[in-house]
């Protein structure tokens, strides 16, 4: 064979190679990609949908206690998402894995602060009628009749600061989710996710509802007032 045509041959093989072996590592970019995708879009999909059920929840729900129940149990699953998110290996598309962590873990501290806000809630709600029970109850006002309505005074404030401060974030964070949502719709789309819409309505409503308990405390106030 000719010296030249062994050499043309060679690098022919050579450049065949390297074609080859790029081919090779795109297909298997492209494979970890799109299984990355699958799988951060499912983790995505049931935090999505776990929130819309939690935001449809009426703050006057009937049943205090199976609201919070499954608030929390929305919570926990979420966060058993970030933990699986986490152990994903993200080299495959870096910025998905960390737009999804963000949205994930907004979705995951407003179900908390939900939680907690109805939570406390029903603590202001007992504490309110354990006071204004108190109240009506006496027929003359003893030395010990003031101190007992003075600790079930203290009781309601306490569990009146515990609900604003759940309130209050829960609040915040339902007016940062666009922020979150919008990160991670660049990357799987809007359909997925909840919704902006349902996030302001829930947050219209929680608002609503703080009012109105501000507005029972500051009666149940008054009436403790101890003259």
């Amino acid at each position: 064979m000719h010296p030249g045509l062994t050499t043309r041959t060679a690098a022919l093989l050579a450049a065949a190679l390297v074609v080859a072996s790029a081919l090779g590592y795109w297909g298997v970019s492209a494979y970890r990609k799109s299984e990355l995708q699958k799988a951060v879009t499912a983790l995505v999909k049931d935090t999505s949908e776990r929130l819309q059920a939690a935001l449809a929840i009426e703050t006057g729900a009937a049943s205090v206690d199976q609201t919070v129940g499954r608030l929390d149990d929305h919570a926990q699953e979420v966060d058993k998402h970030v933990l699986e998110l986490r152990g994903l290996s993200a080299s495959p598309n870096r910025a998905l894995v960390d737009a999804a962590e963000e949205y994930m873990l907004t979705v995951r501290q407003i179900l908390r602060n939900q939680a907690a806000s109805h939570r406390y809630r029903l603590q202001v709600s007992a504490s309110d009628r354990a006071l204004r029970d108190h109240m009506r109850a006496a027929k003359r006002r003893s030395g010990s009749w003031i101190q007992e309505a003075l600790r079930a005074k203290d009781r309601l404030e306490k569990d009146y600061f515990d609900y604003r401060l759940s309130a209050g974030a829960f609040s915040r964070l339902l007016e940062s989710y666009p922020d979150a949502r919008k990160k991670l719709a660049l990357h799987v789309g809007g359909v997925l996710l909840a919704d902006e819409t349902t996030a302001a309505n829930a947050r219209r409503r929680a608002l609503d509802s703080a009012r109105r308990l501000a507005d029972e405390v500051e009666r149940a106030r008054q009436l403790a007032a101890v003259r």
